[in-house]
C-alpha cells in the first residue's frame, strides 16, 4: 500500500513538474505564434507588392542577417542560456563573457560582408543585390541588445516578457509595412530591410527595459566563466551550423545556379516554413533549460519523461497542419497570390512533410545541449554540413526550386536520424514509450478544461 502511495506521488511529482513547464506554454505559443503572423502579413503585404527580383534580393539580405544571428546565438547566446538557467544567482559574469565573445564575433562578420559585398552579389548571381549588403550591419546592431534579453528571459523562464519582446519586432514590422503602402512609399527590398531596422530597434528598447537589472557587466568577469562560453560556445556553433545549412543555404544555391527570380519562387512557398520555426523555438525555450535544470539536480527519470513528452504533444500537434499543407497547398497559394506563384504548389506539397520531421529534430537537438554535449553537436554538424551540401548541390542545379524543396525535406530527414541516435545514447526512448505518451495529451487537456469550468 505504501509502495502504490509512493508510486501515486512520484507520478502525480512528474505531471506537476511537466505541468509547471506546460503552464508557461500558453505564453511561449503566442510568443511563436508570432513569426507566423508575421509570415502571413508578409505574404499579404509583401510578396503580392514586390516584383519578383526585389522579393528574392530581399531574402537573399534577409537569409544573410539570419545566418550570422544564428551564427551568434551558438557562439555566444546559447551558452549563456544554458549556465543562466543552471544558476539561480545573479548571472553577471556570464552575462559578461557572453558580451566578450558575441560582440566581436557580431562586428567582424559585419565587417566581412561589407568588404566582400560585391563579389558575394557576384557570386549568387544579382549585381542588384550589392547595395543591400550595407545595411546588413545596421540590422546586426539594431537586433543585437534584442538577442541578449530574450536569452536572458528564457533563462528565468520570463516567458510574457519574451512575447512582448518578440510582438515588438513581428507585429511591429507588418504595421509599418501596411503603413508604407497606404501612404505609396513601399516599392523596393531596400524600403523593407528599412522597415525592419526599425521594428528590431524597437523590440531591442522593449528587451532593454525588461532586462535592465539582468545586464548587468563586470570589467574582471571570472575566467572560469570566459571559459565555460568558449569550451562550449566552440561546438554549440557547431551545432547551429548544421541548421543553419540546411534551411538557409538552399536559397543561396539556387540564386548562385538560377537568379533571385528562382530564390522569389521558391521561397513564396518556404515562408510557410516558420510555422516549423515556432514549433522548434518552442521547444527550445522549454526543454533546453528544463534539460539543463534537471541534469544538474541528477533526476534523469524526470528528463526521460520530459524528453517522451516533449516529442509526442510537438508530433502530435503537427499532424493538422502536415494535411492542412498537403491537401490544400493549390487553392491557398491561388488565394494568397491571387495567381502569382502558382508554379510554386508542388514545392509546398513536398515542404509538408516537414511538419513530421521537424518536431523530432527540435527536441533531439535541445535536449543534447540542455545535457551539456556540445562536442556531440559539433561533430553531428559536421556530418550533416556535408550530407547537406552534397544533396543541394546533386539537386537544386538540374532541377531548380524543385530540386532545393527535395533536397530540404532529404537534409531535415538525415539530420532528425543521426541527432535523434544521439541523443539515444545519454536519453533512451523508443518509439512505443513515446507513442504511449499521446493518453498525457487528453489528460492535460480535460485538466485544463475542468480548470477553465471551476
Amino acid at each position: 500500500m505504501l509502495q502504490t502511495r509512493q508510486s501515486s506521488t512520484t507520478i502525480h511529482s512528474r505531471t506537476v513538474e511537466f505541468g509547471k513547464y506546460l503552464g508557461k506554454g500558453i505564453w511561449g505559443l503566442a510568443d511563436k505564434t508570432l513569426p507566423v503572423v508575421y509570415g502571413v502579413a508578409y505574404v499579404l503585404l509583401v510578396i503580392r507588392v514586390l516584383p519578383q527580383e526585389e522579393f528574392g534580393n530581399f531574402v537573399l539580405t534577409q537569409e544573410i542577417f539570419l545566418i550570422i544571428t544564428g551564427l551568434a546565438m551558438g557562439f555566444a547566446l546559447q551558452p549563456l542560456l544554458k549556465y543562466a538557467a543552471e544558476s539561480q544567482e545573479e548571472p553577471t559574469g556570464i552575462v559578461t563573457a557572453s558580451l566578450l565573445f558575441n560582440l566581436p564575433f557580431t562586428t567582424g562578420c559585419a565587417l566581412f560582408i561589407v568588404l566582400f559585398r560585391a563579389p558575394l552579389s557576384a557570386i549568387l548571381n544579382s549585381p542588384t543585390l550589392e547595395p543591400l549588403l550595407l545595411y546588413i550591419p545596421a540590422m546586426l546592431a539594431a537586433s543585437f541588445i534584442r538577442n541578449k534579453a530574450l536569452i536572458l528571459l528564457q533563462a528565468r523562464f520570463r516567458i510574457r516578457e519574451v512575447f512582448l519582446v518578440d510582438a515588438a519586432h513581428f507585429l511591429g514590422a507588418p504595421l509599418l509595412i501596411w503603413i508604407s503602402s497606404r501612404l505609396n512609399m513601399f516599392h523596393s527590398a531596400l524600403d523593407l530591410v528599412i522597415i525592419n531596422i526599425i521594428s528590431l530597434s524597437a523590440s531591442s528598447l522593449v528587451g532593454l527595459i525588461y532586462t535592465r537589472s539582468m545586464i548587468r557587466l563586470t570589467l574582471r568577469p571570472p575566467r572560469r566563466d570566459i571559459e565555460r562560453i568558449w569550451n562550449y560556445g566552440k561546438f554549440s556553433l557547431g551545432g547551429i551550423m548544421s541548421y543553419l545549412v540546411y534551411t538557409k543555404v538552399d536559397s543561396f544555391i539556387l540564386s548562385a545556379a538560377t537568379g533571385p527570380v528562382q530564390v522569389a519562387i521558391y521561397n513564396s512557398v518556404k515562408v510557410f516554413t516558420r510555422i516549423y520555426d515556432m514549433v522548434a523555438q518552442v521547444v527550445q525555450m522549454f526543454v533546453l533549460p528544463a534539460v539543463s535544470r534537471l541534469s544538474a539536480e541528477g533526476r534523469e527519470e524526470s528528463r526521460k519523461v520530459l524528453v517522451e513528452k516533449a516529442i509526442a504533444f510537438s508530433t502530435i500537434g503537427m499532424i493538422p497542419v502536415f494535411l492542412f499543407l498537403l491537401l490544400l497547398a493549390g487553392p491557398m497559394i491561388d488565394i494568397l497570390y491571387g495567381g502569382r506563384y502558382n508554379e510554386a504548389v508542388p514545392l509546398l506539397q513536398i515542404l509538408s512533410v516537414l511538419t513530421v520531421i521537424v518536431p523530432l529534430i527540435a527536441v533531439a537537438s535541445n535536449t543534447l545541449m540542455g545535457l551539456g554535449q556540445a562536442r556531440v553537436s559539433f561533430v553531428l554538424s559536421v556530418q550533416i554540413l556535408i550530407t547537406s551540401m552534397i544533396i543541394y548541390l546533386a539537386l537544386i542545379p538540374p532541377f531548380g526550386a524543385l530540386g532545393a524543396a527535395i533536397g530540404y525535406v532529404l537534409s531535415a530527414m538525415v539530420l532528425a536520424w543521426i541527432t535523434t541516435a544521439k541523443m539515444n545514447h545519454f536519453v533512451q526512448i523508443t518509439p512505443s514509450e513515446v507513442w504511449q505518451r499521446k493518453d498525457d495529451i487528453s489528460r492535460f487537456v480535460r485538466k485544463r478544461l475542468r480548470r477553465g469550468t471551476d
